[in-house]
């Protein structure tokens, strides 16, 4: 049951963090016809998060508790990478009171961490699971 609600919290997480990249906390629209830096980033962002989802939508309808747990090692790495994406990887605009600063980056790395604390302990309960069944 409680990996059941950590996969579901992995969906969520991910499909939230796609979505509100190039929704509710996107980064800077163009500029004239261009597009700044943080527009990649945000591309960046949104390729990740679909891949995240994919990822978190298969840990959840896969049954097998080993494929469970290595699909969530691949949501971890994942996840934590991805909040490096803005302002580490790809650079953000240079004025830092731009929306890709105030509210692109921050919330990227919000939900990129929280998923991948999620997928973390999801991988722990896997862990023991599957310990436990090698025990018996």
């Amino acid at each position: 049951m409680k990996r059941t609600i950590l996969g579901l919290a992995q969906g969520v997480a991910a499909l939230v963090l796609t979505i509100g990249a190039f929704t509710f906390f996107k980064a800077c629209g163009d500029m004239e016809g261009k597009f700044m830096a943080c527009h990649w980033a945000q591309n960046a962002v949104v390729l990740v998060g679909i891949v995240l989802t994919v990822l978190a939508l298969a840990r959840i309808l896969l049954r097998d508790d080993n494929i469970r747990t290595g699909l969530s090692i691949g949501i971890f790495a994942l996840s934590a990478a991805a909040a490096f994406i803005p302002g580490t990887a790809i650079n953000l605009c240079m004025m830092k009171d731009m929306a890709c600063h105030t509210a692109f980056k921050p919330a990227v790395i919000v939900i990129s961490v929280l998923l991948a604390v999620l997928s973390l302990a999801d991988v722990i309960a896997g862990f023991v699971l599957i310990g436990k069944k090698r025990s018996k």
